[in-house]
């Protein structure tokens, strides 16, 4: 969280002023007394109290707008609003999203981290360097020759291999795992759970026939700056070389990446996405929910992929795919729709064909 979260003025003029906002109030109200109104919280348009503000960035909230209790309402300029709307105070913005990421910094509580240096119950070999302004938690331990670099947080029961690298003003929640020689880049968070360089799932017949014999991956994983994972996801090292996860990439919960795949810059992979050994993934790549890619493929920069995909080959440069097996996504839905149209199609078919019952 950035310096300075949660403090800061929360009237309604203040609010306005931090996103840029025209104030536009109900005819016959008075502006100085809305404009000085305190906010008391941030809340979903229809769940919204009195004294709370909220926001509206689509025509499907918009319509929301007459029934809500909301103090007052954050909208995009270009969003046509219901005449009910001027009963509002609207806070109008160019981008409401944008608008609601700023203010919801202003009313986030500041996150509480350990304390300024190494707990007692921390283990910290002596091998290890640590930079005095890290913040160390009880029980994390930080194996030999193992770096951590300024302002970096780990919480408690994170653990640290050998010669692992994490660089400045990290955030490593619960239970985190970095294994040995991996590198964190800065600025990185990492949620609770999250695994950095375990084994590749990569198995062989064993020689005598007999058995599955394991595939040594003695490579690494590099994650670059500013990189945040969601919890209890996994990124295996490679069998040779790194594993790499592009800077600027988000990646949600529960998420797999194998061994030796490349994920570019900025690239946002929602949970439960699954990316096989050797995959590259281009920058600015949009990857929605349950995904699974198989090994070995390529998916060109700025591509997009419909939650469920399943993708067994490579993906086109700005493409945008879904289904199973996945392929150009206007091509998957009407095949779709073609498919539910099946039950009347033979509802109809065996009519014809069926033989004219006996008189």
């Amino acid at each position: 969280m950035a310096d300075g979260a949660g403090a800061g003025e929360r009237s309604i003029a203040a609010l306005a002023t931090l996103v840029g906002a025209s104030v536009e109030v109900p005819a016959g109200a008075d502006r100085t007394r809305i404009e000085a109104t305190v906010v008391t919280g941030l809340e979903m348009i229809d769940r919204a109290k009195p004294g709370e503000l909220t926001f509206v960035g689509n025509a499907k909230f918009a319509k929301l707008i007459p029934a809500t209790k909301a103090l007052a309402i954050v909208v995009s300029a270009d969003l046509p609003l219901p005449e009910e709307a001027s009963a509002h105070t609207i806070l109008k913005v160019k981008s409401a999203d944008h608008a609601m990421m700023a203010i919801l910094e202003r009313f986030a509580p500041p996150e509480a981290l350990p304390a300024v240096g190494i707990h007692p119950t921390a283990h910290v070999d002596p091998e290890a360097r640590v930079d005095p302004t890290a913040r160390i938690g009880a029980g994390v331990s930080i194996a030999r020759g193992a770096t951590v670099g300024a302002g970096t947080a780990l919480f408690p029961g994170v653990a640290v291999y050998e010669n692992a690298s994490i660089g400045s003003h990290c955030v490593l929640h619960t239970n985190v795992v970095i294994r040995e020689r991996c590198v964190l880049g800065n600025r990185v968070i990492l949620a609770s759970g999250v695994a950095i360089g375990t084994d590749g799932f990569g198995y062989r017949p064993s020689a005598d026939g007999r058995g599955i014999a394991k595939v040594p991956h003695i490579g690494n994983v590099v994650v670059e700056d500013d990189v945040e994972i969601g919890a209890n996801s996994c990124v295996d090292r490679g069998k040779f070389g790194a594993t790499r996860i592009g800077a600027g990439t988000k990646i949600d919960n529960l998420c797999q990446i194998g061994h030796n795949v490349e994920i570019g810059r900025c690239v946002v992979m929602s949970g439960l996405t699954g990316v096989a050994g050797s995959t590259r993934v281009g920058d600015g790549c949009r990857i929605g929910g349950g995904c699974g890619i198989a090994d070995h493929l390529v998916i060109g920069r700025g591509a997009s992929l419909a939650a469920r995909s399943g993708v067994m080959s490579d993906v086109p440069e700005g493409a945008t795919w879904g289904g199973f097996p996945a392929q150009e996504l206007r091509n998957a839905l009407r095949e779709i729709a073609l498919v539910r149209k099946l039950p009347e199609w033979h509802r109809q078919l065996r009519h014809l064909l069926d033989p004219p019952k006996a008189p």
